[in-house]
């Protein structure tokens, strides 16, 4: 939730191939929905199992279960705020299954430094799993 009161979420299913990034805004009597991006699939990364952090700059970040390499073991992704009711999406890390993990699961956490921290469910080097931090 921003300031504003805005939720921000994720749906792994719908839009073109495979999830959306939204916004509820509260209005009179419900909310208001906006879909801020729709995941392409390939090497931009789909389905987004889990939902999103916000840093203190209003940025956005998540992972994906799909997409991103050859591997097809996710991306952590970037939403930027680019002007009214637009945002730019960049790809900060691909997983590549054996040293970085494969198919991160769960909500990144962000600490005050803008550090991003999750885990994966695959991968590493026994291929149960890794916990990783990203400096973005």
């Amino acid at each position: 939730m921003d300031s504003s009161l805005n939720l921000y979420g994720t749906t792994e299913g719908g839009g073109c191939c495979g999830g959306v990034v939204y916004k509820l805004t509260p209005k009179s009597g419900g909310w208001k929905e906006t879909i801020l991006y729709a995941f392409q699939g390939g090497q931009s990364g789909n389905q987004p199992y889990a939902g999103v952090v916000m840093d203190k700059s209003g940025n956005l970040y998540g992972t994906t279960d799909g997409g991103g390499g050859p591997n097809g073991c996710g991306v952590i992704y970037k939403l930027a705020p680019a002007g009214k009711d637009k945002w730019k999406y960049s790809v900060l890390h691909t997983f590549g299954r054996v040293g970085d993990g494969c198919v991160p699961a769960g909500n990144l956490a962000i600490d005050g430094k803008g550090n991003l921290y999750g885990g994966t469910v695959l991968g590493g080097t026994k291929g149960y799993g890794v916990v990783f931090e990203l400096t973005p």
